[in-house]
Parts: structure tokens; sequence; C-alpha cells
């Protein structure tokens, strides 16, 4: 099953009312009290594992050249995922941040799902905690395309990042998490940079 981002679905909410893609549950069931319903992906910096060339969890075919121009474009495409990825720990991990950091590296649908997975997590009195691992590779570039297109996917391992009270950072993870998924990034050439819009979850697969 995919999923496109940290999709807010109305009427699929947990004990505590909220529905929160950051962090997804291996089920449909609601969280426990205190806790978002569906908190997975979704930040000190992201830990990184073998970036541009394929790892042992996330490759599912061919991949973008790792040589040459486009391998060049290719690791800049990939600083910028994990600059957003940095942007996103520091976020989610300080209950007064209003998310404006994130605009500097995603916009549209990235940016929205984003900035609504911070809302819940301070409606809820909850902040993130701990560290995600990335094994991200280019698994497609358009350089002929305007503005240039890139495709990043990952293997998120998730296990060391967790939901905490805000103000005693007790642990409150919901029920049955995913602790691995795969991931399709979408980003777009913005100036000198990479911006990313568009982030897919592949909620059935884990890597």
């Amino acid at each position: 099953m995919r999923q496109r981002g940290i999709v807010l679905r109305p009427g699929a909410v947990g004990a505590g009312g909220l529905v929160l893609l950051v962090l997804m549950t291996a089920c449909s069931g609601g969280g426990s009290a205190g806790s978002t319903d569906r908190l997975a992906t979704p930040e000190p910096g992201v830990a990184s594992v073998a970036p541009v060339t394929p790892s042992g969890g996330s490759g599912t075919g061919a991949i973008a050249p790792t040589e040459g121009p486009e391998g060049a474009v290719g690791r800049v495409a990939l600083r910028a995922y994990q600059s957003w990825w940095d942007a996103k720990i520091k976020a989610f991990a300080d209950a007064d941040s209003d998310g404006s950091q994130l605009s500097a590296y995603s916009s549209g649908q990235a940016l929205s799902d984003s900035l609504a997975s911070l809302h819940q997590l301070h409606e809820a009195k909850l902040v993130m905690v701990g560290t995600p691992r990335t094994s991200a590779v280019v698994k497609k570039l358009d350089l002929k395309a305007n503005p240039q297109t890139a495709e990043i996917e990952d293997c998120l391992d998730v296990s060391e990042w967790h939901q905490a009270d805000a103000v005693t950072q007790v642990v409150k993870d919901p029920p049955q998490r995913l602790s691995r998924y795969l991931s399709t990034t979408r980003l777009r050439k913005a100036g000198v940079g990479w911006i990313i819009v568009e982030v897919t979850r592949e909620v059935g697969q884990t890597c």
C-alpha cells in the first residue's frame, strides 16, 4: 500500500483523537491515550547510511548514475534531502517550534504535511526524541525537465526515534508502530538547490 506523505485522514483517530503519520503504526488500531495514533516517519542530525550507492535495505532496482554530471547532481540532491531531515528532527524535537525552518527545504505537500504533523505534536504536548537512520539512494534524475527533478528512495529506520512527553521526556510511542519502511521522496530544482515536494511511504513494505 502506498501512502502519500504525512496524510491526515478524517475519522482515523486514536483514543487521543489524533492522526499523525510521522511514525507509522503497523496497523490501523487506535493509539493509547497521550500518544498519537500513527506517529512513524517523518532529527540532532539524521544518521546516514551509504548515500548515493545502494544500501542493503532500500535498493529495489536500478538507481541513477553515481558518476559524471548526473552523479554530481545526485549528490547535491541527497544533501538537500539530508538537510530537510535535519530540519525536521530539530523542529519535531522542539515543543515551541513553528516549523518555519522547514520552508527552506520543502514546499507543497511535503511542507504542508510536515507542518500539520508538527501542529498535532504540539496539540498532544509531545515531541520527537532520538534520531532516525536513513539509507537514501537517488533512483531517478531528469536533468532535461524544467525545473529538473529527482527521486530518492530510502529505507527509513525509526526504531530509535520516539514520540515523548514534551515536559517529562517519557516515551509515548503508539503500539505496533513500524520501525522500518520504504519511502520515495520527490525533489525539484529551485535556483541552485533542491526542494522536497512530495513524500510517499510504502506502508505495506518493510526493508
